[in-house]
């Protein structure tokens, strides 16, 4: 099924949810959501984002990082530059990681509680018809009353390259679920991520980049004519929590509504007693949460977690931008003791493909299975329950204690050499595939404190006491102090130890076979101080950190492991400045690696957008449109980055080809009316000017540039 023929069913769908909403009697419609913290299970409040900063930012890429290594085709495999962001997002199968930053992962799941059905259709579409890149995203939540909610979120990618043999698919899907009553959670979600991706290996040279004759990409030469992959991921997660102790009524208390449309009528909203109870009268009562009652919307603030709340945005019956100004709410914790299950389910598998293996690109690589074609499978499973018990005392002191069990199985196309009955001085390969089974179990323990309302503590730790990962250990920790209401500081530190993934250990296909029983464990540890500012958008942070018995692929693409220690030093600084209608959004980073030979990273990496924003009013219809027009830069300085080896779908470091310092304008226009936002964007105005060439990797051209466009449209009525 093609991307405009699920554009015409989504079409189909969203007027169906119009003409259903059509008859639905309630009043005003109102969104919040939130994600799990995966340490305690508490509530971590997401504002609902209603802005137009950073719309144009279309590729999933560009939200996830400010710079990343990839194959310079939309959904393509990709390495993030920055050391710390590659540990944000992590699939937990090494041969999937290259797509982690595309993945719906289940710790990034959003949960919504809606008075109206919500839907987000968003679309975006760039190059001639035989080059295209689409992208179609659609996001539904709905509640059946006010305990319950359901939704999916479904994202396609569909990228034909500008380049032989480039085509690539994506396609992903999760279906969600959350319940609250009393004195039970519940939290689910399930789905699916899969990409088939043709591998061409990179163009032959650089050189045709400025032959005219090659002015059409499609005459290149590649490296890979018959080569394609799959990657395919199913997961599934519940987590569930009963508390004990007495259940709360509801409490209505005052607040206050500013719109954030200068001149524009403000929302007025009565002040409502707390019927009977002032919000003291129940932290001295120890009641584990406050239910906010917001223009007859219910929002449960928190019954699990302290929850500090300024400047919740929402989006109206007309569309116009609202904050919503609350007075911190304090005390909001359960006293007393819960307990808590959560069951996890992923299943992933990689296959390669490749129907011709006389092409150049094998001269240099082993043939273990077959000389004429390949097929290679690689599969992991895991399997996970996590029982935890919890205290909580107030807002003040919050502990947990869990015990975890998974059940994992490993499984590749392995290969046994017998002699030929018809030859015998000549082997005889043959292909089995081997599975391997283990059971890990881990015990941890998560302790969060604030001392004299200024001072948090968070801590957390865990140990595996048998399996393949015995003694495996991980310790997360954070120490901060308020200097105001809006401002923190902060010491934060990791550590962790760790035996090497067990596809390092044990792995075999037909170009590549790693059988590694003297790796060492792997330490690495980091410590930072960090600054935050919430109202000013303020971020910076310093630190420093160091890895022992570092594993990588080596220019070999062979599994390799440096004995001694990496340094690494990083700053990074992130800031948003508003003068008037302009607009400034900054974000650097400067790391550096003390062995750029086994550890390569680019020093110095900045986004820096600057736009002008206003609001135009039109008397004739009083319509409003919100507009920005404006120019994105990105700037990486040189470095050798990893090469991608297209038989294993990882990357490796190479020397061969230096990634010069890599600049790239974008020019780009917003525009926001009423429900629906819409962006064009050309991409890589320099290159137009200086007619330089640059990279997104190794032998990888970065996209040409072109005319993008893309919108979003919300439906919640």
């Amino acid at each position: 099924m093609n991307i405009k023929t699920n554009i015409f069913f989504v079409a189909l769908f969203l007027l169906a949810i119009n003409v259903y909403s059509q008859i639905d009697s309630l009043e005003n419609q109102k969104i919040y959501n939130w994600k799990l913290n995966p340490y305690d299970l508490s509530l971590q409040l997401v504002e609902v984002d209603t802005s137009l900063a950073s719309f144009q930012n279309y590729n999933p890429l560009l939200k996830k990082t400010i710079s990343s290594n990839y194959l310079g085709n939309l959904g393509s495999a990709a390495q993030s530059k920055l050391y710390y962001d590659r540990e944000k997002y992590k699939t937990g199968f090494i041969f999937s990681e290259p797509y982690a930053m595309y993945f719906h992962l289940p710790k990034d799941q959003l949960y919504f509680n809606t008075k109206r059905q919500f839907t987000l259709f968003n679309y975006s579409n760039s190059g001639p018809k035989n080059e295209a890149e689409q992208v179609l995203g659609i996001l539904h939540t709905q509640n059946v009353n006010k305990d319950f909610n359901f939704g999916f979120d479904f994202d396609m990618i569909s990228s034909d390259g500008r380049y032989q043999n480039q085509e690539l698919k994506q396609n992903k899907i999760t279906l969600f679920s959350s319940y609250q009553k009393k004195g039970y959670r519940l939290h689910t979600n399930m789905g699916i991520n899969r990409v088939k991706a043709q591998e061409n290996g990179g163009i032959d040279s650089i050189h045709y980049l400025n032959e005219d004759e090659y002015e059409n990409r499609l005459n290149i030469p590649v490296k890979l004519s018959e080569a394609r992959t799959e990657v395919y991921n199913t997961k599934f997660y519940l987590a569930h929590e009963y508390r004990f102790g007495k259940t709360i009524e509801e409490v209505k208390i005052v607040k206050k509504t500013t719109n954030s449309e200068k001149g524009s009528n403000r929302k007025k909203i009565n002040s409502i007693e707390n019927e009977g109870k002032s919000i003291n009268d129940r932290k001295l009562k120890g009641e584990d949460s406050i239910s906010v009652v917001l223009n007859d919307t219910l929002l449960i603030l928190s019954d699990s977690d302290s929850l500090q709340i300024g400047n919740i945005s929402y989006v109206d019956t007309i569309g116009a931008i609202q904050k919503l100004e609350v007075d911190t709410l304090k005390a909001l914790k359960l006293n007393g003791l819960s307990i808590s299950h959560e069951m996890i389910y992923n299943k992933n598998r990689r296959e390669f493909f490749d129907d011709d293996l006389s092409e150049e690109f094998y001269n240099d690589k082993k043939i273990f299975i077959d000389s004429i074609k390949t097929y290679d499978k690689v599969s992991q499973t895991l399997f996970g329950n996590k029982v935890s018990f919890h205290f909580r005392y107030f807002d003040k002191f919050s502990a947990r204690v869990s015990f975890y069990d998974e059940q994992m199985t490993y499984g590749y196309n392995d290969t046994l050499t017998s002699n030929s009955s018809v030859n015998p001085d000549q082997d005889t390969i043959i292909t089995k595939e081997t599975e391997q089974k283990f059971s890990n179990g881990n015990v941890s323990i998560f302790l969060n404190t604030i001392i004299f309302n200024h001072v948090i503590f968070s801590g957390y730790g865990e140990y595996y006491i048998y399996g393949y990962k015995k003694e495996n250990s991980k310790v997360d920790l954070k120490f901060a102090y308020k200097l105001w209401s809006n401002t923190e500081i902060s010491l934060e530190g990791k550590y962790c130890n760790s035996r090497p993934n067990y596809f390092y250990e044990k792995f075999s296909s037909n170009n590549f076979i790693w059988k590694n029983v003297d790796l060492w464990r792997i330490e690495e540890w980091d410590a930072g101080f960090a600054i935050r500012n919430f109202k000013h958008n303020f971020y910076a942070k310093i630190r420093y950190g160091q890895i022992s018995n570092h594993i990588f692929l080596d220019s070999t693409a062979n599994v390799n492991q440096f004995d001694g220690q990496i340094n690494i030093i990083s700053g990074e600084l992130s800031k948003k400045i508003v003068l008037g209608p302009i607009n400034s959004i900054t974000k650097f980073v400067y790391q550096q690696s003390t062995n750029q030979n086994v550890l390569s990273l680019p020093k110095y990496n900045l986004y820096q957008s600057l736009y002008y924003e206003r609001l135009s009013r039109f008397k004739a219809t009083e319509g409003k449109l919100l507009w920005q027009f404006g120019v994105d830069y990105r700037y990486i300085s040189n470095y050798m980055s990893d090469g991608y080896m297209p038989t294993t779908g990882l990357f490796y470091r190479q020397f061969s080809h230096e990634q010069v310092d890599y600049h790239c304008f974008d020019v780009f226009v917003n525009f926001t009316l009423k429900r629906l936002s819409f962006y064009l964007k050309y991409n890589y105005v320099n290159t137009v000017i200086n007619k330089n060439y640059y990279f997104a990797g190794p032998y990888y051209p970065s996209p040409e540039p072109l005319l993008k466009f893309g919108l979003a449209w919300t439906f919640y009525d």
